[in-house]
Formats: C-alpha cells, structure tokens, sequence
C-alpha cells in the first residue's frame, strides 16, 4: 500500500491563478499545442568540458590527441587556437578541452608562477660610438727564456795608469860577444858586436778608473715568431642609450617549458 501524497496548501491568490489557466487549457480547441513535459534545451547543442592529458609540443593551429582524465575513458581530437605550447613535454601535462558540436578545442593549460626583475624608470645616456675599425699587424711573442748577463755594478773601482807613444829612439844593443885568451903574455881579448835599433819612446802618461763587474744578472730573452692581428677601433661621435634609473620585483605566469 503506497503512502498518501502530503496535502499541498495554497493561497487563495495562487489557487485563483491556478484555476484560470486549468480552464483556459480545457476550453482550448485540439488544434491548440497539448501541454508536455520535453526538455527545455537541445541535447545535441550541449557544451561539453573534459580535464584530459597531452603530450608532446602543440603549437598554434595545430592538433593533437589527448586522454580523458576522469571517466568514461577515451581519447579526442583537439585543436589549439590560442596556446603556444611548444617544450617537448615528454611526461605529459592536464589541460582543459571543451566540445563544440562535433570538434574538441584547447581551452586552458596550467602555468607557471615566476619572479623578475623589471625596470621601475630610465633615463637617457651618451656614450662615445665606434665610427670605424680597422686590422692592425704586429709580431707575435712565440717564448720567452732567461739569460744570464754580466752585471755592471759598483763592487770596486781602481785607477790605472798607460803611455801615449812618443818620438822614436836609436839605442845600441850587444847582439854577440867573444874573446881570445894570449898565453904569451897572459891576456884575455873581448871582442863585442854592437846593433843599433829603433824604439818608440814614451810620450806622455794617462790615468783611467775601471769599474770591477758585480756578478750576473738575469733578462727575458723575446723570441719573435710570425705575425699576428689585432682590431684597432675609432671612436666617431656619440650614441644614445637607455639606462635602468630604478627597478622592482614582480611576479608574472608563463607557460611551462
């Protein structure tokens, strides 16, 4: 036995409103539209909204075939025509799709938070500009080694004293001697043989210091090997460029990569 219905109460005013249009319905002719219960909406013109997966680069005005991430399963078509998502994207990221008569479309991606720096106020600088370069060549340095070379130092000093040549001299020089002995009375006889040579005598006298060396020391021997090049750069006017006066933190959203 089914339970009895609760009893509806009404208004006097609703119950009037009622009772008119039970009696317009009723005193309608049958080519009049009958009153019916159908739904008030097309099934076939609803929306749909999917969470789903994707994989891979998806770049403007491209497709690309996503999972559905929650039941009923499946997999769909979808077309990208606002997210530049072009990282490899190897694992897979959620993104939003939704269904528009019978095409999928890309609706939402997660993004990512990030901070940068950015500039509060700049102002305006001149700075000398290159007008012109040019190549310059000049010898390369291929090794350098270390020499030993006498130091001219002040150890000690002493003086010296030499000749200038002077006029030249005769002088006579013994160049042989012999002698003979006489036994009749006695004697001994020496007999010299004389030569007369020319010398250069001695004109006038000089005196100089000379300073003793210090021991050695040591210098960078530059061996030069070939050539090499270098950029010589003119400087010609001025150039005006913007400098950060001032700058601020702040955090934007991008897409992952």
């Amino acid at each position: 036995m089914s339970k009895p219905l609760d009893p509806t109460q009404f208004t006097r005013e609703s119950a009037e409103r009622i009772a008119r249009v039970v009696r317009a319905a009723e005193l309608a002719t049958p080519s009049a539209r009958p009153l019916t219960f159908e739904p008030l909406f097309d099934l076939k013109k609803v929306k749909q909204f999917r969470i789903a997966v994707y994989q891979g680069a998806w770049p403007v005005g491209t497709d690309n075939i996503v999972t559905f991430y929650n039941d009923p399963p499946g997999t769909a078509v979808v077309t990208n025509l606002f997210f530049p998502l072009t990282s490899p994207n190897p694992s897979g990221r959620f993104c939003g799709v939704a269904k528009e008569k019978n095409s999928w479309y890309l609706i939402d991606v997660p993004l990512e938070q990030r901070t940068a720096t950015f500039a509060g106020a700049t102002v305006t600088r001149s700075i000398f500009g290159t007008g012109a370069t040019s190549r310059i060549t000049f010898f390369g340095t291929a090794s350098t080694a270390l020499i030993a070379v006498l130091g001219t130092g002040t150890a000690a000093t002493q003086t010296i004293t030499y000749s200038s040549p002077g006029s030249t001299q005769q002088m006579d020089v013994v160049t042989d001697v012999s002698a003979s002995l006489n036994t009749a009375n006695c004697t001994i006889s020496v007999n010299a043989t004389k030569q007369s040579i020319s010398f250069c005598g001695c004109g006038s006298t000089y005196t100089a210091t000379t300073i003793s060396s210090a021991g050695t020391q040591t210098a960078v021997s530059v061996r030069m090997s070939g050539t090499q090049t270098a950029i010589a750069v003119s400087m010609s006017g001025t150039q005006q460029i913007q400098v950060m006066t001032s700058v601020f933190t702040s955090t934007f959203l991008r897409f992952p990569d």
